[in-house]
């Protein structure tokens, strides 16, 4: 089958189902386990957890519009289809925006990562030494190609989900039920305005449409998608009540690592304790499986915006971009509160906004031509 571009969907660069699905919920819901948790509770308190609600609902409409274009036209991913829509020059630009967001939010949030594992764990390693290994074992991984990220992504997932379980009971022995409330923390309308604010957390939901034609079937990617969707809303929202439950909102807002800090709690019973580098093990795996497909889908964009083909064979000058603007900050304050807040200020109004308006001109368009 021919796909834009002049490119070919073959048998092997096809995943099923059960992969999309993990790779999306990597993607995503490790959201609940960086710095994210942190600016949202500054803001909502103890009711954070309906942000990660509130912000799925809002961006909701985006998804099913960008579902019935990806549904229409089959075999073309996200920006065949803007150029189907507007043409080439305004869809370059669009890309060279998408390529931009993309590039620059794997660079901030690489080195958040990294930052996370120094201070926690890695305290002595230099920032630049723990930075680019991190980096070139994710490359490895996007390297691999599209299917053998899926296949990881799948032999990890039940492994990741059952020592998801496993902290989220083992932190109930600590949590106060009490700290819940009042309900709505600071207000519904202060809930309102951060779930708008947040959209984009989930925008990796509408990027990997990069990827479309390369899903076995429409229906294994709406089932996929959707289903990743809502697993990702409910066990973010389960960790960030549980981090209300366990800090109190008032500690969460000044912790920098809520879910670093959370799994020093655990123990099992007087005698296993310190159990926090076996859940840390499979945080770091799913980390290292979400990036890869990062890296993997900035080369993607990239390849579609300048026409080249072999996109792979960026896969590694795009690393090193990603290595030096990841350096450019000085901390993690500047990184996170600063820079990559800025990212997902602006971003989310070309994420919310895109597939709607793809769906008005592609409709008129078609009004036009009788």
């Amino acid at each position: 089958m021919k796909l834009g571009d002049g490119m070919v969907k073959v048998e092997k660069d096809l995943v099923g189902g059960r992969e999309f699905f993990a790779i999306v919920v990597f993607m995503i819901s490790t959201k609940a386990t960086d710095m994210t948790a942190t600016t949202i509770f500054d803001i909502t308190l103890n009711a954070s957890w309906m942000v990660i609600i509130g912000s799925f609902l809002f961006i909701l409409p985006a998804f099913l519009a960008l579902n019935f274009l990806l549904k229409k036209f089959q075999d073309k991913h996200l920006l065949e289809i803007s150029r189907a829509a507007f043409g080439k020059w305004i869809t370059f630009i669009i890309g060279f925006i998408l390529f931009s967001i993309l590039l620059l939010n794997t660079s901030f949030e690489t080195r958040s990562y990294t930052d996370q594992l120094m201070t926690m764990n890695f305290p002595k390693t230099p920032t630049f030494i723990l930075y680019l290994l991190f980096l070139l074992i994710c490359l490895g991984g996007a390297k691999k190609g599209w299917e053998s990220i899926g296949s990881v992504a799948w032999m990890v997932f039940p492994y990741v989900t059952i020592a998801l379980t496993l902290l989220v009971f083992l932190l109930t022995k600590d949590n106060v039920v009490n700290r819940m409330f009042p309900i709505f923390g600071p207000g519904k309308w202060e809930i309102a305005k951060a779930s708008f604010k947040y959209i984009s957390i989930y925008g990796d939901g509408l990027v990997i449409a990069m990827m479309y034609p390369f899903v076995k079937s429409h229906k294994t990617y709406t089932k996929s998608l959707y289903g990743a969707l809502i697993y990702s809303v409910m066990i973010m929202a389960l960790l960030y009540l549980s981090y209300a439950l366990l800090f109190d909102y008032q500690s969460v807002g000044k912790i920098t690592y809520p879910f670093n800090e959370a799994i020093r709690f655990v123990s099992i019973g007087k005698v296993i304790t310190n159990i926090e580098t076996f859940f840390l093990t499979f945080w770091l795996l799913v980390v290292i499986v979400k990036f890869s497909v990062y890296i993997y889908l900035v080369s993607k964009v990239f390849g579609y915006v300048f026409h080249i083909e072999e996109f792979e064979h960026t896969l590694i000058p795009i690393t090193i971009l990603i290595l030096l603007i990841g350096l450019m900050p000085e901390n993690q304050v500047e990184n996170i509160f600063v820079l990559r807040n800025q990212i997902m200020t602006y971003g989310k109004y070309l994420m919310l906004f895109l597939p709607l308006l793809l769906l008005i001109v592609i409709k008129l368009k078609e009004v036009v031509k009788g």
